[in-house]
């Protein structure tokens, strides 16, 4: 069976729209079997494409941009240099939420620690706390980029 052909983001909103799944995927890991490692990728996926999305709506670019000089931030799940390149004002909301900065810097930790070609899978209370602080309505990461995206003109 072919698979479809990757698609990739045409506008800021499909970043969104990424970060929803990733979210949704996230959610229905707790009910299934996924695995500590997959809880971890969900998260992190989601906290990369919101970002992503913000980027993009802040930036007013009219098509994402590629690997050249000045971009390879995005392609390098450095969740900090994504975060710096959304702009100070961004930084400063998210430090002054105590709980906020707590969840991020457990999702920046999660990249450095696990993420991708790690040989140490993270335990299932590593991935459960990670999940949390990517997902939680009120202190997770990703719903609160959510809310700063709606707020972009």
């Amino acid at each position: 069976m072919a698979s479809a052909p990757h698609a990739p983001a045409t506008k800021p909103d499909d970043w969104i729209a990424v970060a929803t799944r990733e979210l949704r995927d996230l959610t229905a890991a707790y009910t299934g079997k996924a695995t500590a490692n997959a809880k971890c990728d969900h998260a992190v996926r989601a906290v990369e494409a919101a970002l992503k999305a913000v980027l993009w709506k802040r930036n007013k670019w009219p098509k994402w941009p590629g690997k050249e000089k000045g971009f390879k931030y995005l392609y390098n799940h450095n969740l900090e240099a994504m975060l710096d390149q959304c702009g100070q004002d961004l930084r400063d909301r998210l430090q002054a939420s105590a709980d906020h900065l707590v969840s991020w810097r457990v999702l920046v930790n999660a990249v450095v620690k696990h993420y991708r070609y790690s040989v140490t899978p993270p335990s299932d209370a590593e991935a459960n706390e990670i999940a949390k602080s990517c997902r939680h309505p009120d202190l997770g990461v990703v719903p609160w980029l959510l809310k700063r995206y709606q707020e972009i003109t």
